[in-house]
């Protein structure tokens, strides 16, 4: 990876990352054209977060993370530069000041764009 490291980024779970958004994470921080800080990657299904849920989702098969973004105008280019790198599930949180981007998991809707 260009812009990001297993111990930096990832707290050394790189390895739980599914390779394609890695890929695409990287593509997405060229496009972007700014520094990209990671809230959240990798969750295992006993995390606090995902065992509140039915059945784990995006984080907990790896295809996610949570990028801290901080304004409507980031927001905005953040989520349009996500778009077009490919990724096809994305969540913007303004209250939290992150844009989840996710690339699926089964049984996930394939494409969508939701609001926390």
């Amino acid at each position: 990876m260009k812009y990001f490291t297993d111990e930096g980024d990832f707290d050394g779970q790189m390895h739980k990352m599914d390779p394609k958004l890695l890929d695409m994470l990287d593509a997405l921080r060229e496009k972007f054209g700014y520094p990209i800080v990671l809230n959240s990657h990798y969750r295992s299904p006993e995390h606090p977060i995902e065992a509140k849920k039915a059945k784990p989702g995006e984080h907990a098969y790896g295809a996610a993370v949570d990028i801290k973004c901080v304004g409507g105008e980031a927001t905005f280019k953040l989520v349009k530069a996500a778009i077009e790198i490919g990724f096809t599930r994305i969540g913007i949180s303004r209250k939290n000041n992150f844009v989840h981007v996710g690339i699926g998991y089964p049984d996930a809707p394939p494409m969508t764009i939701w609001t926390y």
